[in-house]
């Protein structure tokens, strides 16, 4: 359709000719214009001969007229041709595409969040989520790091490495802080046990979630578990 288009701008921009009365023409040119994928041109696919012009079938009148073999043989070669010039643009493609670095199973990953269901000034990334299992195909299950046993899939486009070490351990901390749906990070610390040792890194979890009555000390793990016991403090004292 370029090309097309193209020819009649040419015969458009000549102001003695009307594109309209030279489509046989353009017809003719595409017919006998050699395709650098085939290396045949459309009229040799079709009937086996070159197209020519009526002032060169005057000049050579006795041209052979080809036989169904060389019609078969231009064909084939043709097939081969497009083959080849396939095989060509894929090994170029692949030669520019960028590698996958595949995660693993425990690997902490942020979860790309939807362009529909967020604004500007939006987070873009979701989580942190741990890898359970590895899928085929660049996916992976995954679980997020609260009391919830949900499985979530997702391709490997959607998801961004957590940065090992400690400035990993402090975007890690530092998500779970300001996830509304990570209901075990209320009066949680992370620590660092090894910061000296990126690749030894480990997070472990203190709770600080005290309520005192009387001479009794009662530890929670969550604020909605501060809440129950709160009440049920309350009502002892009640009696």
């Amino acid at each position: 359709m370029r090309t097309l288009k193209g020819l009649l701008t040419i015969i458009e921009n000549d102001s003695k000719k009307v594109w309209r009365d030279e489509l046989d023409e353009v017809q003719l040119a595409l017919n006998s214009t050699r395709s650098r994928v085939t290396g045949f041109t459309p009229t040799e696919l079709m009937f086996g001969t070159r197209a020519q012009s009526l002032g060169l079938s005057q000049i050579s009148p006795n041209l052979e007229t080809p036989s169904r073999s060389d019609l078969e043989s231009i064909r084939n070669r043709a097939s081969e041709n497009i083959i080849r010039s396939a095989d060509s643009q894929i090994e170029k493609f692949n030669r520019g595409k960028a590698r996958v670095k595949r995660f693993t199973q425990g690997d902490f990953v942020f979860i790309k969040c939807s362009e529909r269901n967020q604004t500007k000034l939006a987070r873009k990334f979701k989580g942190p989520f741990v890898i359970v299992k590895v899928l085929e195909n660049d996916r992976y299950e995954l679980k997020g790091m609260n009391r919830s046993n949900r499985i979530f899939k997702y391709a490997h486009e959607n998801l961004r490495l957590v940065p090992k070490g400690f400035e990993g351990l402090v975007d890690v901390a530092t998500t779970l802080i300001n996830d509304e749906e990570a209901e075990t990070a209320v009066g949680e610390n992370l620590i660092d046990q090894d910061p000296a040792d990126s690749d030894s890194d480990t997070i472990s979890v203190s709770r600080e979630a005290t309520l005192s009555a009387g001479s009794d000390t009662l530890t929670a793990s969550s604020e909605i578990e501060t809440e129950m016991i709160e009440h049920k403090v309350q009502v002892h004292a009640g009696k």
